[in-house]
């Protein structure tokens, strides 16, 4: 899915000056884009507005400054309102929305499974009965979910739930002594779950 990037919040009165000019100039006789609301009337005059208050205000004076500031934002506003024509219309066509002057974006790396965790450690833990986990930061995770096997790594059915975490680290309590334990990792994110971790081990006091 391609989304519009207006890269507006950031700019100052100058800049804004600029991008609006060559927003302008590329709607203008654009045929994808025949009528837009605002008008290209009202985006121009919003816009010499706020030139004409850059221009007051080289001197100084928190009055002109004001204007200024109040210009810049009647012009971001404007703009805005204009993206969201621009969106209307050309939906998720990249070129549309290049041919009317903004930036698009690609989330085709925000639709992908989170990859699997890496860098899985477990240690052992000087509390009775626990074992230390910490792995690598997973790119789209907004949560981890923790397993733990007190058998074999390669018996399926021995797998259970040892916790869920939004950090990369855990602490997995309630374990047998005296005996080694096997744990996994898997990322969930927005779009879907990602792989297994590779396993790691530890023994348990």
């Amino acid at each position: 899915m391609t989304i519009l990037v207006k890269a507006l919040a950031r700019l100052n009165a100058v800049q804004l000056v600029a991008r609006s000019l060559f927003i302008e100039e590329r709607l203008t006789d654009n045929p994808a884009f025949p009528t837009v609301t605002p008008t290209l009337a009202e985006i121009a005059t919003k816009r010499e507005a706020l030139q004409q208050a850059i221009t007051d205000a080289a001197d100084g004076g928190r009055t002109v400054n004001a204007i200024k500031n109040l210009r810049l934002r009647e012009l971001k506003a404007a703009l805005d309102q204009l993206a969201g024509d621009v969106i209307s219309q050309a939906g998720t066509d990249p070129e549309l929305i290049l041919s009317a002057g903004f930036h698009v974006r690609s989330n085709k790396r925000s639709e992908e499974e989170p990859a699997m965790p890496l860098k899985l450690r477990a240690r052992i833990s000087e509390q009775v009965g626990q074992a230390r986990l910490d792995w690598a930061t997973t790119r789209g995770a907004v949560l981890y979910v923790v397993e733990h096997n007190a058998v074999s790594p390669d018996q399926a059915d021995a797998w259970q739930s040892a916790g869920e975490t939004t950090r990369t680290r855990l602490v997995v309590k309630g374990l047998e002594s005296a005996k080694e334990h096997w744990f996994r990792v898997r990322a969930i994110g927005s779009t879907g779950r990602g792989p297994w971790s590779d396993v790691a081990f530890t023994l348990v006091r």
